[in-house]
């Protein structure tokens, strides 16, 4: 994680983000879940079922490809006295595909996306934790 990204500050706020969809990114890429885990409090419903759709999919000798992710913007709001931030973020995915044991496709590919979500995060225990996250349609 960047220096910065443990700040309690707008910019230590959006580069939070921006190492979240990071391990986002590596979840996919490796079916580890772990580090993910840790940046996300167990109330975001989101973040588990993302984590969960990641684990499947590399269960039974599966794997994923494709899925890389990356932030193209990051908006964020800062207030310091308020005790949740608030941001909105451009993602930016590529295909995903579960193959099988045999590198045969598991099933139909998901499309590549471009969208919008919102982001709540608390900064607490010297620590930014991501408590929402949210499509914007």
């Amino acid at each position: 994680m960047p220096e910065l990204a443990k700040e309690n500050s707008k910019a230590g706020l959006e580069a939070f983000i921006r190492y979240w969809y990071a391990q986002l990114s590596y979840s996919y890429e490796t079916g580890s879940t772990e580090q993910l885990a840790s940046l996300s409090r167990p109330s975001c419903a989101l973040c588990n079922s993302l984590r969960k759709g990641i684990e499947t999919g590399w269960e039974d000798g599966r794997w994923i490809s494709g899925a890389a992710i990356r932030s193209a913007t990051v908006e964020a709001s800062f207030d310091p006295s308020m005790p949740t931030q608030v941001a909105a973020v451009q993602v930016i995915q590529e295909p995903i595909e579960i193959r099988a044991q045999d590198g045969s496709l598991y099933q139909e590919p998901t499309a590549a996306t471009n969208s919008a979500s919102r982001a709540a995060l608390v900064f607490d225990d010297q620590r930014w934790s991501l408590v929402d996250l949210g499509l914007l349609r």
